[in-house]
């Protein structure tokens, strides 16, 4: 069923809370359910077909580096003004970065395993690994001011050993040169939560920032990694179709509703398997 084409679902995150993030806080939750449901509702109703590469989405200042650079600007303030408190928002909220870990967990990836998050933001999901025993991890974000905010984040207390880059995962082969810590090397797990989807609403040039990342998620995934990637603009079929270069593992289960009679997920979140061969342009 389709996914919810809209923003990342996101929950706020307080370190002054200890029941369910003992040590970077606890979420809260924002009432949107009935906007939620109403809006996958239309799209069942509205799809017929499956969307690909070809397919452009609504645009969105969701999709611009001036909306996250003015967020994360905004949390990191935050952060500062509380003392460390308010540490921002977890896009699809903790019970994604839980699933997310439940199966690395089960998996049997090593401790050791290298980790790249793409989008970092706050750096929740590499704390949440990091608090699990993985010590291979690190971040890349746009925006700087989320690098920032993460980097203080992980300094604690207590400490956290993680590596936070200010990259972007469309950038040009060119602009690789200045990252090789990033595209000189390659990665046994890479996650997104929400990412990709911002790409994909990007006002300007969005198709061929989608292909950048095609390419550069191959380029820097090792020959069998892994990819775990969270959407709410896009079905399992149709993300399926978009990352030919992958298998699929397995489909991570993700909140279900029922409204006017239709079953929907509120977001898709997939484990891919890199096959080693190149992604389809289009």
């Amino acid at each position: 069923m389709p996914a919810m084409s809209s923003a990342p679902l996101k929950q706020s995150q307080s370190q002054s809370q200890q029941s369910q993030q003992p040590a970077e806080g606890e979420s809260r939750e924002t009432d949107f359910s009935l906007l939620v449901k109403k809006t996958i509702l239309r799209i069942l109703r509205e799809t017929t077909t499956t969307r690909t590469m070809d397919t452009d989405l609504n645009p969105s200042n969701l999709g611009t580096r001036e909306y996250w650079d003015e967020t994360y600007s905004t949390d990191l303030q935050n952060f500062e003004d509380t003392n460390g408190v308010d540490v921002g928002e977890i896009w699809f909220g903790f019970e994604s970065e839980r699933r997310i870990l439940s199966w690395i967990s089960k998996s049997g990836i090593s401790k050791a395993a290298s980790m790249l998050d793409i989008g970092s933001g706050n750096g929740s999901m590499l704390i949440t690994l990091n608090k699990s025993a993985y010590t291979d991890l690190t971040g890349i974000d746009f925006c700087e001011a989320a690098v920032v905010l993460a980097t203080k984040v992980a300094a604690g207390p207590p400490p956290r050993s993680i590596k936070y880059h200010v990259a972007d995962i469309t950038v040009s082969e060119d602009g690789q040169k200045e990252l090789p810590h990033i595209f000189s090397r390659t990665f046994d797990v890479v996650i997104d939560k929400g990412t990709y989807d911002a790409i994909c609403l990007s006002p300007e040039q969005s198709k061929e920032k989608r292909i950048a990342y095609m390419r550069n998620i191959a380029k820097i995934i090792s020959a069998d990694g892994i990819l775990i990637i969270t959407s709410c603009n896009w079905t399992k079929e149709e993300l399926l179709a978009q990352f030919t270069g992958f298998d699929l593992v397995v489909e991570l289960p993700a909140p279900q509703f029922q409204f006017g009679g239709v079953k929907g997920n509120t977001v898709t979140a997939l484990v891919l398997k890199h096959t080693g061969k190149p992604a389809k342009s289009s």
